[in-house]
C-alpha cells in the first residue's frame, strides 16, 4: 500500500448513508467520453463527498477514471455530475435461491458538484439521518421499555411465588391443626 493511500486513510470521510429498501437505489453511469455505453444499477452507500456502486463485472470502469453519475438521492431531486472513481474492488452477492454472483464495487469521488446541488444533497442527507435517528431512538425506548416490563414482571412473579408458597404452607399448618383439634375435641367428648 503506497504511503499516500495511509495518508488518505487518516483523514476523516463524509458519514455514509447506507441506501435501504424504499429508497431510490438507481444509478445511472456512463464512461466521459461522448457516446459511450449508460448503464443502470444500484447504490449501496452514498454521502456528500461520493458514492458506492456495483456494476457488472467486465463493464467496470477503471480507478483513476472520470465518469458521469445520474442518481436521486433521498429528499432530494435528480442529481447529475462527474466522478472520479477511486476504488474498485470485487464484490459477491448471496441470496438463497442464487448462485453467487460476482459484481465490482465502484467507489467515486463527486469531481466539481455545484454548490446548489452540493447543498441539496447535504440537506437530503442530513434529513434521512435525522429520519433514522429518531427510528433507532425509538426502537431502543421501546426495546428499554419492553426490557423493564419484562423484568417487573419476573420480579412480580417471583413475589407472587414467594407468597403463593408461604400461604400454602400457612394453609397447611392450619389445616393439620385443624384435624389435630377435631381429635382432641373428638376425644374429649367420648370420654
Amino acid at each position: 500500500m503506497s504511503d499516500q493511500r495511509k495518508i488518505k486513510e487518516l483523514y476523516p470521510r463524509a458519514p455514509r448513508y447506507m441506501i435501504e429498501i424504499g429508497d431510490n437505489e438507481v444509478v445511472r453511469f456512463a464512461l466521459k467520453p461522448r457516446g459511450s455505453k449508460t448503464m443502470h444499477t444500484r447504490i449501496i452507500n452514498l454521502s456528500e463527498s461520493g458514492m458506492a456502486f456495483l456494476c457488472p463485472y467486465l463493464n467496470a470502469p477503471q480507478e483513476s477514471e472520470v465518469i458521469k453519475v445520474e442518481f436521486t438521492a433521498p429528499n432530494t431531486q435528480p442529481i447529475a455530475c462527474f466522478a472520479k472513481v477511486v476504488r474498485v474492488q470485487v464484490h459477491k452477492t448471496y441470496r438463497d435461491d442464487q448462485k453467487p454472483q460476482t459484481f465490482k464495487m465502484i467507489a467515486v469521488e463527486f469531481e466539481n458538484l455545484p454548490a446548489k446541488q452540493r447543498q441539496m444533497l447535504s440537506q437530503g442527507l442530513t434529513q434521512q439521518f435525522k429520519k433514522k435517528h429518531a427510528a433507532y431512538q425509538r426502537k431502543q425506548l421501546f426495546l428499554k421499555a419492553q426490557w423493564h416490563l419484562t423484568a417487573t414482571i419476573s420480579n412480580a412473579a417471583r413475589i407472587f411465588e414467594k407468597l403463593f408458597s408461604k400461604k400454602t404452607t400457612v394453609s397447611q399448618f392450619e389445616s393439620s391443626h385443624s384435624l389435630e383439634n377435631s381429635d382432641k375435641k373428638t376425644k374429649n367428648e367420648d370420654s
